[in-house]
């Protein structure tokens, strides 16, 4: 008999849950509400999740704003707060205080304009200070985002229920997209569908057996396989009955990164639209030339539908 798998994490009403449990990203499908923005918002977890493009162009924006505001704030310091020829127009006083505060806020200095006044000595103090703490932090999170493992595991599009030895498998292939290695590997696959107890519709969660929980390393591809038997709660499965049920099936992955000396996991969910009934993974390995065995990844999703007697 299926093992219920009670330590999910979810809710077992269905009434209390979204379109998926774990979005394709691998990330929880859920939205926190009740709490003040502030309350709830993370800048950390936010900038160091964003994209790398996007966490660029946030920093340079930020350094455009704070010399732009403090360029106006020279210019209320007056036109002779700053050394140099005095400018003649308001976008030349503007610039001309902008790239002070550039050379102020980074600490540059190269000596060709410095403050003249009592005021302008005082803002340029104050900038400098600020300009190290927030050099200080934007370096800390330019190590934050570099330093942090992260598992850049593919894992194939589709789960496949395939004929495996005298009956049937669910399998879902895997690899690692990074040059580095991942060790000690191990894997829960949990179960999910929608029952109907005394009325009331309650989702369920089973843990599957794998023919393999643990390798010790991911050096090309690892198909996940449970074997589908009397004991599995995909014995009598169909797409209609995996549509009806809007199954789901969660994978939690966990291994050991060598580059970051660090453990890395990462998830990834299939549901019902996603389990192909009767077919097959196609062959991705093979070896070249030189005697190296190779993985074509471009192909980690390709099946092909079987007939079944």
């Amino acid at each position: 008999m299926a093992r219920e798998f009670r330590q999910s994490g979810f809710s077992n009403r269905a009434e209390n849950e979204g379109h998926r449990l774990i979005n394709k990203d691998g990330s929880f499908n859920v939205e926190k509400t009740g709490l003040r923005f502030f309350e709830r918002f993370s800048l950390f977890h936010w900038l160091i999740h964003l994209s790398l493009l996007r966490f660029v162009s946030i920093l340079f924006a930020t350094y455009l704003v704070v010399n732009a505001i403090f360029a106006i704030i020279y210019m209320l310091c007056g036109p002779e707060a700053i050394s140099g020829p005095i400018p003649e127009t308001s976008s030349e006083n503007f610039l001309h205080a902008f790239f002070f505060s550039t050379q102020t806020l980074t600490t540059v200095g190269y000596g060709s304009l410095y403050p003249i006044s009592k005021a302008a000595s005082l803002v340029a103090s104050v900038e400098a200070f600020l300009g190290l703490l927030g050099f200080a932090m934007a370096t800390g999170l330019l190590y934050g985002r570099f330093s942090r493992p992260k598992a850049r595991i593919l894992f194939s599009n589709r789960a496949l229920i395939a004929p495996y030895r005298d009956g049937k498998g669910l399998m879902i292939r895997l690899a690692n997209a990074k040059e580095s290695q991942i060790t000690n590997l191990s894997v829960i696959m949990t179960y999910s569908e929608l029952w109907n107890e005394d009325g009331e519709i309650k989702r369920k969660f089973f843990a599957l057996d794998l023919e393999i929980q643990e390798i010790s390393a991911l050096v090309t591809s690892w198909t996940l396989v449970h074997p589908v038997n009397e004991d599995s709660p995909l014995w009598d499965i169909s797409e209609e009955k995996l549509k009806n049920k809007k199954s789901e099936i969660i994978i939690h992955l966990r291994g050991y990164d060598e580059t970051y000396s660090q453990i890395v996991q990462t998830r990834a969910s299939f549901t019902s639209d996603e389990i192909i009934l009767n077919a097959r993974f196609r062959k991705i390995l093979g070896h070249n030339e030189e005697g190296k065995a190779t993985i074509d990844l471009s192909t980690l999703s390709d099946f092909e539908v079987v007939s079944v007697s």
